[in-house]
């Protein structure tokens, strides 16, 4: 059977092992590669876009942070030199980069394979195009040799290719390509349709793309909404872009959100806005909700989350609803406050640790089967498993958390605290009224919302009964690994346990109904929320509390960051 050779018409935008979503993308590093190839003579056909396009495209990703090298009209050889640099800029920019990749001009697609055509190219037959043009799955391979955090592939490679002349079935566009777990693909027009060069300076979708990505700061897949509805109204509705997306974490390409400094005058924290700042006030509009940010570059993100007012504790409905979760009560959140989007990671504590010599002597409690045991040789750097840097640091006491606090409200002049058990449980459910923390009754879902204890655990610790569905991990996860929720947080079900501010009492009989902390002159226990590694889906329910002496440590227990704005 003939290798089939089909223009390629399609948009192809492909985010590489994505793992952390949206937040504090401004502070880690952002590299783009840029080509635009229009030239090409009457052997192929000029293009009179491509090279404006990557103009635009360039310019846009300039403004909101990257840094772009811009290559124009290349021939085979440049490509590839630029492609390959491209590469090892990612390398030494490190694992937390961010990496774009974007091509305009023509491309052809053989049995399967797409082909950046470069100026200079002789491709007259299906053979040709191995040896002439440049292998896109070429561009993924050095990304994900890079390892970096996130990286995007954008292809615009269709504008009325002439190549038709000569390749059988070469207007029948590209056959459907499938997300690969944690990328997500977009596609300027869609399967089997032809993509406009478009008559002005720029075509359709690179003028709707620049818009996009310097306007409002939206989840990628709504900013690729936003780019399909313009496209259609510029076209007529001759042009439908297409995406195809298995994304595991949410990105922004940009982040309207407040950008917090330091008055280096006052000490106090200035936020500032798109309507910008003024000195020495705390803020110069109120914050916007879902708004990211950091206080400095190696603090964790922060994300604002909006007032609000919830239903606390468990109804008498809920099947595993236990007497401390009771009675439900009303709680109303009257400000904004600021959540880190994740738990606390090993790194970040570690900065903690090394700069005020902490001590985290003492033995740890490792949940390692269904009764425990403490050990003195364990501790946060030792939790009874391996763990990375990014994972989230535990074998950590509430007054451990206490101390990071202080440190981390010291070098910044930020008021950071733990959250309130209302507040935890306010941003838990982000808006859901249900008792888990998925749609529906299929509880395979907590595998997609969080590290619970599942079948790939039960392999580790067969006397414990998990949860139905495999979410790849026995112990922790590094943060960010799984679905984030409506506010933009991540983890909040699983992984490990969460100290919040409160002491523990046995009911919500006497409970606050502003949200505040519950504090006492006694308080040999304070609560964690949300569940672990080895902790089952019953215990991602919204209303799970678990006490904990303040004193101890177990590898089952963490802490995220909580912030007065």
């Amino acid at each position: 059977m003939r290798k089939a050779v089909l223009i390629l018409c399609w948009l192809l935008i492909g985010i590489v092992g994505l793992a952390w979503a949206g937040c504090g993308a401004q502070a880690a590093p952002r590299v783009a590669l840029v080509i635009g190839n229009g030239a090409y003579g009457d052997a192929i056909g000029d293009l009179a876009n491509p090279v404006r396009d990557a103009d635009l495209i360039a310019a846009a990703l300039t403004e909101i942070g990257f840094s772009v090298t811009i290559v124009l009209d290349a021939d085979q050889k440049a490509m590839k030199r630029a492609i390959s640099d491209f590469g090892r800029r990612l390398v030494e920019a490190g694992p937390e980069a961010i990496g774009l990749f974007y091509y305009a001009g023509h491309g052809v697609q053989v049995g399967g394979t797409n082909y950046l055509v470069p100026l200079g190219a002789a491709i007259g037959s299906e053979a040709d195009a191995d040896m002439e043009a440049v292998d896109a799955g070429w561009v993924l391979k050095q990304m994900e040799y890079a390892g970096n955090r996130v990286n995007f592939v954008i292809l615009d490679a269709c504008r009325n290719n002439p190549l038709t002349r000569s390749m059988r079935s070469a207007t029948t566009g590209l056959a459907r390509m499938d997300a690969p777990k944690g990328s997500f693909i977009a596609y300027s027009t869609a399967p089997g349709e032809v993509a406009q060069d478009g008559a002005g300076d720029n075509s359709p979708y690179a003028a709707a793309l620049a818009k996009a990505i310097t306007g409002q700061a939206v989840p990628v897949e709504e900013m690729f909404r936003n780019v399909r509805v313009a496209v259609m109204q510029a076209t007529g509705e001759g042009q439908v872009p297409w995406d195809s997306s298995s994304l595991t974490g949410a990105f922004y390409f940009r982040e309207q959100a407040a950008e917090v400094a330091a008055n280096a005058e006052t000490g106090l924290p200035i936020m500032a806005s798109a309507s910008g700042a003024v000195r020495g006030q705390v803020e110069t509009e109120p914050p916007v909700a879902g708004s990211i940010f950091r206080d400095c570059p190696e603090c964790p993100d922060m994300v604002v989350i909006p007032a609000g007012r919830f239903v606390m504790g468990a109804p008498t409905e809920d099947e595993d609803r236990r007497p401390d979760e009771a009675p439900v009560h009303k709680v109303t959140i009257a400000k904004p406050f600021a959540l880190s989007t994740t738990e606390v990671t090993r790194d970040q504590f570690a900065a903690f640790v090394a700069d005020t010599g902490h001590d985290m002597s003492g033995d740890c409690y490792l949940a390692d089967d269904k009764e425990g045991r403490m050990d003195q040789q364990a501790n946060w750097l030792a939790p009874g498993f391996a763990q990375g840097g990014q994972d989230p640091v535990t074998c950590v006491s509430w007054r451990d958390a206490q101390a990071y606090v202080e440190w981390l409200g010291d070098r910044t002049s930020a008021q950071y605290r733990l959250p309130s058990e209302a507040e935890w449980e306010y941003a838990a459910r982000a808006g859901k009224r249900g008792f888990f923390p998925w749609d529906g009754d299929d509880l395979a879902d907590a595998c997609r919302i969080g590290n619970s204890f599942d079948r790939q655990g039960h392999t580790q610790y067969p006397g414990i009964e998990p949860s139905q569905c495999d979410d790849g991990r026995i112990f922790t996860a590094p943060v960010g690994s799984y679905a984030a929720n409506r506010f933009k947080l991540f983890d909040m079900a699983g992984n490990v346990w969460e100290w919040v501010e409160d002491c523990y009492a046995p009911t919500y009989q006497s409970a606050p109904d502003d949200g505040s902390a519950v504090i006492g002159d006694s308080c040999p226990e304070h609560v964690a929320r949300g569940g672990s590694w080895i902790d089952g889906q019953w215990d991602f329910r919204f209303a799970r509390r678990y006490a904990v002496d303040g004193w101890g440590r177990e590898n089952i227990v963490g802490f995220r960051l909580a912030r007065d704005l």
